[in-house]
């Protein structure tokens, strides 16, 4: 099973529909990051890869589940299996009027964006952070990168729609080319910390 770039991952949730569900499962080393692959290709789950660009973790893998309850069966068996599940997370759609659960109630932005070899990265960084958004990549190969500009906003739809907007406009009027964008709301996390881990809200 080859492990998805993030930009698969926003293919997948972009087409899953009302709920999905992201497992994170730490995998210290190339070795346990294999075994996860082969694991969870035998039961037909994707693998997503990210690396963050800060955060006390540079990397981490994900399981994402197109419903909101799956991960009460998947959390078990990945115990059963050695495997470290750390973290928790469903989500829905943006405009949705449900109730959050525990660590929920935010929502979430994802812009991937393409840019040339040798772009300033801490220009770029600069520039998303007032924004309440981070980065993270995957090397996309021939004369384009692919990074991803992740952003938090806590507050009612509107609000949150009205900071995407801000963030993608600057990011446009700076010459930045926005491929994707992903919008929804986080109704519940089991674990706002791993963000500082991991330096971004994926």
């Amino acid at each position: 099973m080859r492990i998805g770039r993030m930009s698969e991952m926003i293919d997948i949730m972009s087409s899953y529909g009302t709920y999905e569900t992201h497992v994170t499962v730490l995998c210290p080393d190339a070795a346990e990051l294999a075994r996860l692959e082969s694991w969870a290709g035998a039961r037909e789950l994707k693998v997503t890869h990210i690396t963050p660009a800060r955060g006390r973790a540079r990397s981490r893998s994900m399981l994402t589940l197109p419903d909101r309850t799956g991960h009460e069966r998947l959390v078990p068996q990945l115990r059963a299996a050695g495997f470290d599940p750390v973290r928790v997370k469903v989500e829905t759609v943006p405009w949705s009027t449900e109730p959050a659960g525990p660590g929920g109630g935010y929502h979430e932005h994802h812009l991937r964006l393409l840019l040339p070899p040798g772009y300033d990265h801490g220009a770029l960084e600069a520039l998303v952070l007032p924004h309440g958004a981070r980065l993270s990549w995957a090397a996309c190969g021939g004369r384009e990168q692919e990074r991803y500009v992740t952003q938090r906003v806590r507050g009612s739809a509107s609000r949150a729609a009205a900071a995407c907007d801000t963030l993608i406009a600057e990011l446009v009027a700076a010459g930045y080319e926005i491929d994707c964008e992903l919008r929804e709301l986080v109704l519940y996390d089991s674990d706002l910390s791993e963000d500082d881990r991991n330096g971004e809200g994926l």
